[in-house]
């Protein structure tokens, strides 16, 4: 009996240390300045799952973070970088608050490029089209990413700048079947987004 217990305390207190996935309702939800507002729920990962994020960002998933990512990413002030720098020695490409549509399209390649890793990764960005946020104008583009090992990727990025700090947010999923499964879902949140 006392060995059961024993069992039972340590059970509980490993699973205490386990970082908990959260329930995104389809609510209007603020993550920092921005709102966004699901029409399906997603699953929300904890900060301690993704370290490659800014503070104050979210990555939401539906099937899971290797298949489908969903990066809500507010306020990236002039001169940042999109996500946070785990190794120096890895520089990332700085935001410019001053970009224009095609140069903020290229600043997100070379940032996806550095996030999936260098070596064989080759990120395209396609169908690069103005959009409104609210009151916000702002650009939306698709993307491909190819590696030399691991899965295919497309995506799509809603982006704008207000107050001279970007707002993005980015879905990138497995090619064909979890992009396309997700699409919809994803692509409301992306339009929903305002300040």
């Amino acid at each position: 009996m006392r060995k059961q217990l024993l069992t039972i305390v340590m059970a509980l207190a490993l699973a205490s240390c386990v970082p908990s996935i959260t329930l995104q309702q389809a609510v209007p939800t603020k993550v920092g300045v921005l709102q966004v507002s699901p029409q399906e729920s997603w699953n929300v990962l904890p900060a301690s799952m993704t370290p490659f994020m800014r503070k104050g960002s979210q990555v939401w998933t539906r099937d899971g973070v290797l298949l489908d990512r969903l990066l809500i990413i507010p306020s990236v002030p002039d001169g940042e970088p999109l996500f946070q720098e785990r190794d120096k020695a890895v520089a990332l490409p700085r935001f410019k608050a001053d970009m224009l549509p095609d140069e903020l399209v290229q600043f997100t390649e070379s940032s996806i490029v550095k996030l999936l890793g260098e070596g064989g990764t080759v990120v395209k960005t396609l169908n690069l089209r103005p959009a409104r946020f609210g009151d916000q104008r702002g650009v939306m583009f698709g993307l491909t990413a190819t590696r030399t090992e691991g899965p295919a990727y497309r995506g799509m990025a809603g982006a704008f700048i207000a107050g001279k700090q970007l707002n993005m947010v980015l879905f990138i999923a497995a090619d064909p079947h979890y992009f396309e499964k997700n699409r919809s879902a994803a692509e409301t949140v992306i339009t929903s987004a305002r300040l």
